[in-house]
This record gives C-alpha cells, sequence and structure tokens, in this order.
C-alpha cells in the first residue's frame, strides 16, 4: 500500500503538470475534488453503513477543509510553475515545518537533535531552490507555502486528535471542497468543460487517483508503522524527478539533487527521532530527553 501511496502521489504530480495551463488552476481544483466524490462515497458507505456522514469533531472537520484547501492550491500551483521533482521536494519537506511549529502550536519541548535537522533541512531548501543561481525563481514561494501548510494542518489535526472515522472525514473534505470549488468556478466564470478531451480525461484521472491516494494512505497506516510509511514516501521525490525526466524532459541541476538529498535525510532523521520519543514515553513513565 505504501508503494501504490508514492505511485498515486507521482501520477497526482504529473496529472496537474501535463495539464498546465491549458486549464485554469480553479478548473483543476474543482475535478480534483468533485471525481474523488463517488470511490469515497462507496467507501464510507461500505464501512460505516448508515453512519457514513457521521462527525463528531466538527471544528477539527471545518479547520481540515480549510486548511487542506489551501495547501491543495498552493501544491498545485507550484507544481503548474515549477519542475515536477523540485515541486515535489519542497512540498515534501513539510515534516520540518511541523517541527519548527510545534513549539508554538503546541507547546512541545524540542531538543538541540531535532533543532539540527531543522536547519539542515532548511538548508536543503535553499539548496532546492537555489536563490543565487541567475534562473531563481520565486515561484518557489508556493511550493514553500502549501508545506507550511500541510504542516500547520497536521499539527492542528494533532491537537484536536481523531474522533471521526478517516472515510467520513474524506468523504466530507472532498465533497465540501467540490461544491465549494464549483461555485467559485461558477462565481469567476471558468470553463467548466475544457474542449481538449485528453485535458478532460488527464482532470477526471486526477480526481480518481485522489481517491485511490487518500484510500492507500488511509490503508498504510493502519498496516504498518508510521515511520515506514513516512521513510518510504520520501522514496516519491527522486521516483517524480525520474518520472519528470522520462515523461516531460526535465532535468534537475546539482544543486537541487543535493538539497532534495539533505531534505529527504533531515525529514528521516526528524521521523525517527519522533517515533524513538513516542515509543520512550509509551514504554515507561521517564521524562522526555532533553535533547530529542
Amino acid at each position: 500500500m505504501t508503494f501504490l501511496t508514492i505511485m498515486f502521489g507521482v501520477v497526482t504530480g504529473l496529472c496537474v503538470r501535463s495539464i498546465g495551463d491549458s486549464a485554469p488552476l480553479v478548473t483543476v481544483l474543482m475535478y480534483r475534488f468533485v471525481a474523488s466524490v463517488p470511490l469515497l462515497f462507496l467507501l464510507a458507505l461500505a464501512f460505516r453503513g448508515r453512519n457514513f456522514l457521521q462527525i463528531n469533531a466538527r471544528r477539527t472537520l471545518v479547520v481540515r477543509i480549510a486548511f487542506g484547501c489551501v495547501a491543495m492550491s498552493l501544491w498545485f500551483t507550484s507544481l503548474r510553475l515549477l519542475p515536477l521533482g523540485q515541486a515535489t521536494a519542497l512540498f515534501q519537506s513539510s515534516v520540518i515545518f511541523v517541527t519548527i511549529f510545534s513549539p508554538l502550536m503546541l507547546g512541545e519541548r524540542i531538543g538541540i537533535y531535532r533543532w539540527s535537522a531543522v536547519v539542515t533541512g532548511m538548508i536543503g531548501i535553499v539548496l532546492l531552490t537555489n536563490p543565487f543561481d541567475g534562473e531563481f525563481s520565486f515561484n518557489v514561494v508556493f511550493g514553500i507555502g502549501g508545506a507550511m501548510a500541510g504542516a500547520a494542518l497536521s499539527i492542528l489535526l494533532r491537537r484536536l486528535g481523531k474522533a471521526d472515522n478517516p472515510f467520513s472525514i474524506a468523504l466530507w473534505y472532498n465533497g465540501t471542497g467540490g461544491i465549494l470549488l464549483t461555485m467559485l468556478a461558477l462565481t469567476v466564470g471558468v470553463p467548466m468543460v475544457v474542449p481538449d478531451q485528453t485535458v478532460m480525461a488527464t482532470l477526471v484521472l486526477l480526481g480518481v487517483v485522489a481517491s485511490g491516494l487518500q484510500l492507500c494512505i488511509t490503508t498504510a497506516y493502519k498496516f504498518s508503522e508510521a515511520v515506514v510509511v513516512a521513510s518510504l514516501r520520501y522514496m516519491q521525490i527522486p521516483l517524480a524527478a525520474l518520472v519528470a525526466y522520462l515523461a516531460l524532459g526535465e532535468t534537475v541541476t546539482l544543486s537541487e539533487v543535493a538539497g532534495g538529498i539533505v531534505v529527504i535525510g533531515s525529514c528521516l532523521f526528524i521521523v525517527w527521532r519522533e517515533m524513538k520519543k513516542s515509543r520512550s514515553a509509551n514504554s515507561a513513565p521517564a521524562p522526555a530527553d532533553p535533547v530529542t
């Protein structure tokens, strides 16, 4: 399931990248949400029956919808404006921002090891964006913004807890997102249907892949340890770069390769320290290691 998660993530990025400017961003986002609803509806109905729409933590759901839409919009914008590998690496750096925001939003104590990983990860982001190069683009702001929004969403969900079934949450999130984006598309007057049949097929595929991605993530975390899933998901970065090279002819610079390696390494270290700290806290009532 983790491998499918990686593949669905890469296909999502490839779909958005291949559509490019052939459809407005609002239209792309609308199909991303709307086309994912049918499968999620069937899954929620199968697993929950009549209670498939039942939600207990309604405020959590509102926060999840708001931050999820913001993160999705920023990520898709970065995919349209940046090379696929670079956009993927920037978005996957959200673990670094989770660590940065945790003391402010959760009051967690972050020790020297994880702060060192954060500093190293930020160096990796600088290498990824390569601001000192003549071809630097300020479009990287969208990729970094998407990572920050995703990190804030993760922290808020951690603080608010998980009181509801993931299939019901996914159905509400995508259904509400589809309604909001459809209303926005009608308001701003963007085309609901793209004349190009290939682009239309890609838009529908995007939504189907998105629903498959959420299903795989849910299943992967259910049957595998979180650290294993999180670690393997970072394979999406080099795979995205390889697919972009083969399918789109995009190349990466030496600086971007180095930055990607540094970001992956720092994120994996943070995930490992987080899991180690969690296991220590569950196995013994001793105080936390001051240098976690």
